[in-house]
């Protein structure tokens, strides 16, 4: 068994270049996801005795790369562009988001005796990166799993293999419902969508050039928001709100640094991002036992139903009422769920290329919010009583 932290860090490393090399090679692996096959190998790696199950070295990779991740990506969030978007748009994803955090509530409430017999006293924590997940994406359920110190690697293999699960059952609901009810919907004046279509290319970005100077200060700007926010933590927040979790804290501070123009210029941060993510995702692999992941799944493939079931209701006989767009409904349902990536290619198959910029924006600011939100509604479960 490999037991230095630099041999096992090369394993973690290598899980992830053979995982991303597969992906990009064969489109059946693209269609599982990178994460699932990242957290795979690691944990095949453990479970066959390459590697320990439990090394110090992964918990200092988990403590590092989510804020850091965190961090650079929420470099390229421009609050200002929410304007951007559109009354329409903004109205859209202000009820998608109602419709998830209603859908955390029933859910978490209803099966709260089977979640704790998960998590026990703190089956309530749940609720936090599922409520992110649906209102940002995957940034935040990762960020709010370990700032909520949620733990459990078993769960997360399960509950990281039911999130990308459902995209599937949502993308069909995304494709199907406006086709069944385009003839039967009626757009009140005041949320009829306005965009301009030369508007949409501006949403397609290009392959950024990694420069050193920029990936300097990429670092540098994030670890130093990381120690600020520990000092933060330490010296400050901890004698008023102790429970606060300090990925808040580096939420905020992101998003301040990314509102300035030369942060946001700095090229190279999503797939730094992205890479600090993916090792985040080997570590906690390797912490896995196959059989316990497996058997958390079920109760886990019905919370999350319950949570897109209300998400859909509340967001399609929401925007019924309201006689709301159809597509700027579905593209904000899109937007929560799937984040920027999906935006473009569920507008352009169903004909609304004028969606997609005004979509990639509110999955920005989806985002920029999750974190907030997915930890109040973690708190309103937890103060309902459930867990």
């Amino acid at each position: 068994m490999i037991q230095e932290p630099l041999a096992v860090v090369a394993v973690l490393l290598g899980v992830v270049f053979l995982s991303l090399r597969l992906v990009g090679r064969y489109p059946w692996a693209e269609r599982v996801s990178a994460i699932l096959w990242i957290i795979f190998g690691s944990a095949l790696a453990s479970n066959l005795g390459l590697i320990p199950k439990d090394a110090p070295v992964y918990g200092a990779l988990v403590d590092f790369a989510v804020p850091f991740a965190v961090c650079v990506i929420l470099f390229t969030v421009n609050l200002s562009d929410v304007r951007r978007a559109g009354g329409p748009m903004l109205a859209a994803f202000a009820l998608a988001s109602l419709g998830t955090v209603l859908g955390v509530l029933v859910a978490s409430l209803a099966l709260e005796p089977f979640l704790a017999r998960i998590l026990a006293a703190e089956s309530w924590k749940l609720a936090g990166p599922y409520t992110g997940t649906f209102i940002g994406g995957s940034l935040n359920f990762f960020a709010l799993w370990q700032g909520l110190e949620i733990g459990n690697p078993d769960l997360f293999a399960a509950a990281n293999a039911v999130d990308n699960l459902t995209l599937f059952p949502l993308y069909a609901c995304w494709m199907v419902i406006p086709t069944l009810l385009a003839g039967r919907w009626i757009v009140a004046k005041r949320f009829e969508a306005r965009f301009d279509d030369d508007d949409a290319p501006a949403a397609a970005a290009g392959r950024p050039r990694l420069v050193p100077v920029q990936v300097a200060a990429l670092f540098f700007l994030a670890v130093g928001v990381m120690a600020a926010s520990g000092w933060l933590k330490t010296a400050v927040v901890d004698r008023v709100f102790p429970e606060l979790p300090a990925i808040l804290i580096v939420t905020t501070l992101a998003l301040a640094l990314g509102q300035l123009p030369f942060v946001r210029r700095l090229e190279g941060a999503w797939e730094i991002g992205d890479l600090a993510f993916c090792l985040f995702f080997a570590a906690v692999g390797a912490l896995i036992d196959f059989y316990q992941a497996v058997v958390l799944s079920p109760i886990l493939f019905l919370y999350v139903t319950m949570i897109m079931a209300v998400h859909m209701v509340v967001l399609f006989g929401g925007g019924r009422w309201l006689r709301m767009d159809l597509g700027v409904l579905t593209i904000a349902s899109v937007a929560t769920k799937a984040g920027p990536a999906l935006v473009a290619p569920v507008a352009e198959t169903k004909g609304w290329r004028h969606l997609v910029l005004p979509g990639i924006v509110v999955a920005m600011l989806g985002y920029a919010v999750g974190n907030y939100v997915g930890y109040a509604v973690a708190q309103a479960v937890r103060a309902a009583g459930g867990g």
